[in-house]
């Protein structure tokens, strides 16, 4: 079974619980919000090592903002002014996919759009790196991990991640040689 994106997504969110979050987002859930909700930092992570991470040219990437009760958003220069009316500081995560060989930049991998009522904009948001320095999945993400191997098998997993890699390796060997002068000069 040749696995797609949208399969692992499905697989992250149904493996997704609420002694994942962080309490500050446990607190803030409400029984109406998308299963997502709140998980976007760590279905990432999860995704992102699924997928074959740094070998594969996938590259993490955040976003800040405050929001209000209401849902609106604001970003960059409006947020201090927005935190002082009370708004929340908050943050999405989402993967970034290779392209030409370039590593993130080319198409966005978000698990968890789904609790975004409208088109998270991506624009905003700056490549970056996961909090374990060691290139292993956090903890939290571990658990995520075991329970997709659950459900789409371990080997389905590792042709997924396997397949990254070679892509994006074969796309960095064309880059090359691309690049390379022409010995008949």
């Amino acid at each position: 079974m040749a696995l797609t994106f949208r399969d692992i997504k499905r697989a992250i969110i149904a493996s997704l619980s609420p002694e994942l979050l962080e309490k500050k987002y446990r607190e803030l859930l409400s029984s109406d919000d998308p299963p997502e909700t709140g998980h976007c930092a760590v279905a990432s992570e999860a995704f992102y090592h699924i997928a074959g991470g740094k070998q594969a040219g996938f590259m993490p990437v955040v976003c800040g903002y405050a929001a209000n009760d209401a849902g609106e958003m604001v970003f960059k220069g409006e947020v201090a002014p927005a935190l002082q009316k009370g708004w929340r500081k908050e943050t999405h995560w989402w993967i970034k996919g290779p392209k030409d060989g370039k590593r993130g930049a080319g198409a966005i991998f978000d698990v968890t759009a789904g609790q975004y009522p409208e088109a998270y904009p991506y624009e905003k948001g700056h490549n970056t790196g996961f909090m374990q320095p060691q290139q292993k999945p956090s903890k939290r993400a571990q658990i995520i991990i075991d329970r997709v191997t659950e459900k789409l098998g371990a080997q389905n997993l590792a042709a997924y991640r396997r397949a990254n890699i070679a892509a994006f390796a074969a796309a960095q060997r064309g880059q090359k040689r691309q690049k390379a002068p022409s010995r008949h000069a």
